[in-house]
């Protein structure tokens, strides 16, 4: 069937490059970001559509709904994608760009009556942002539909990547992921999947609890922010040149080889790259049209993500509180010794029993009176470029932030606005660039006596 939607759309163009078609775009001030989150925010943005993680298919409630996807996963100022309506040849769309706007996480920007193939041209008046497209229809329950507006010809401070194909390898909808298949069985997964379909849970992938906590910081801090998806990453050789940071939300861990270089030759220049999450770049994958497939470790091809990140993916269904081992940035605002409750898990990072470069351990996890075992370290180091490298280690760090994590796991509010304000103090420091020209690591090598 995956085969089939794809030839489909082969046939008809739908993954073929957009045309700008003569649109001019103008360019973007350098405080774009906080004249936009100046403007009224949409406080109902999300009403009537509860929030659902994805790969929960198997738990949504049995009704009818109005679902959609896009052809593509970004689109750029003067480009056009056409939506493919599921449940309704037609529906309102309610057209959010998502932010801090003084709290309420998001703007009305555009409200049409739209039908099935409906082309979405990205202009003037959609801002490079995260975008999440609300689709309602008579009789039907609401769902979001995402898309990324990109514009890497502007100077930012941070790239923000989308991690789509993270997103689209847990998704569940129609029955099958890498995964699982409809019996919730390992044995029956895909070995592919399309993004020819919805995401399952509330249509935005792992979106609202794995990135759109950095999105509201990043864009209460006004920084200048450029975002993208893996595709972007995959196939745009000029999406890192003007840039200072890339940053990585919650659940990064499917990678391409061209994502890989991209990254690597961005650090290599004095780009940082901040990982906010764990798990990160674990597994290789191939994209071949709308479909992701061949799945390999890293680690088997010779090229173990410990080489870039500093830590690598050691640990499934884990949970510690973090303990705070430096009291240098990125935790120079919390006293050192300071104690971040259950932050650690549900997968974590370590540098121990792994051959990487020399790490300085910014926070470790707790280690309990009677264990003996290995502890997650979040991790930082410096390239040559002066690049700097920070890998928090853990997934729960993201989605810890309103309390929204996947596996049960809990936060009380206290510890919430810890890790808002260290993922803030991180943040804030990206546009003085490479970090290594002011934040020495302290290895082994130059541990201070």
């Amino acid at each position: 069937m995956v085969g089939f939607l794809l030839a489909i759309a082969l046939a008809l163009g739908l993954f073929n490059a957009p045309s700008a078609q003569g649109q001019v775009c103008p360019s973007l001030s350098t405080d774009w970001v906080s004249k936009e989150n100046s403007k009224p925010g949409s406080k109902d943005w999300s009403s009537g559509i509860p929030m659902r993680f994805s790969a929960d298919f198997s738990r949504r409630k049995n009704v009818d709904r109005i679902e959609g996807y896009f052809d593509l996963t970004s689109v750029r100022c003067g480009e056009s994608t056409q939506i493919h309506l599921l449940g309704s040849k037609q529906a309102t769309v309610e057209i959010y760009r998502m932010g801090y706007y003084k709290g309420n996480g998001a703007r009305l920007v555009d409200k049409k009556k739209i039908k099935t193939g409906w082309e979405f041209r990205a202009s003037e008046k959609y801002l490079p942002g995260q975008y999440l497209f609300k689709l309602k229809a008579f009789n039907r329950a609401a769902t979001f539909v995402p898309l990324v507006i990109s514009d890497p010809s502007t100077p930012s401070d941070i790239t923000f990547i989308s991690s789509v194909l993270t997103w689209q390898s847990y998704n569940q909808w129609g029955g099958y992921s890498l995964y699982k298949g409809p019996d919730g069985k390992r044995e029956t997964r895909a070995s592919e999947v399309s993004f020819l379909r919805p995401y399952d849970g509330d249509g935005t992938g792992q979106f609202q609890y794995m990135e759109f906590p950095i999105v509201k910081a990043a864009e209460k801090l006004g920084l200048a922010i450029n975002y993208a998806t893996d595709f972007d990453l995959d196939s745009k050789s000029d999406l890192l040149l003007k840039t200072k940071a890339i940053v990585l939300g919650g659940h990064s861990e499917y990678w391409t080889t061209n994502m890989r270089d991209a990254v690597e030759s961005a650090v290599d220049r004095g780009v940082n790259l901040i990982v906010l999450g764990g798990n990160t770049a674990y597994n290789r994958i191939d994209i071949n049209g709308s479909e992701i497939s061949n799945i390999k470790e890293w680690r088997t091809l010779g090229r173990p993500e410990i080489d870039l990140l500093g830590s690598q993916y050691f640990v499934l269904n884990f949970k510690r509180d973090m303990v705070i081992e430096t009291s240098q940035w990125p935790f120079n605002n919390l006293p050192k010794g300071s104690i971040i409750k259950g932050v650690f898990g549900y997968e974590a990072d370590t540098p121990i029993t792994f051959n990487g470069p020399p790490v300085e351990t910014v926070a470790r996890s707790a280690i309990l009176p009677t264990e003996k075992s290995i502890p997650a370290m979040a991790t930082y180091y410096t390239r040559p470029s002066g690049a700097g490298i920070l890998n928090m280690a853990t997934n729960g760090w993201v989605c810890a932030i309103e309390n929204k994590c996947p596996w049960g796991h809990t936060f009380d509010l206290s510890t919430q606005k810890q890790i808002r304000q260290v993922t803030e103090n991180i943040l804030r420091e990206m546009p003085r660039g490479p970090l290594g020209n002011w934040r020495t690591a302290f290895t082994q090598n130059n541990a201070p006596s």
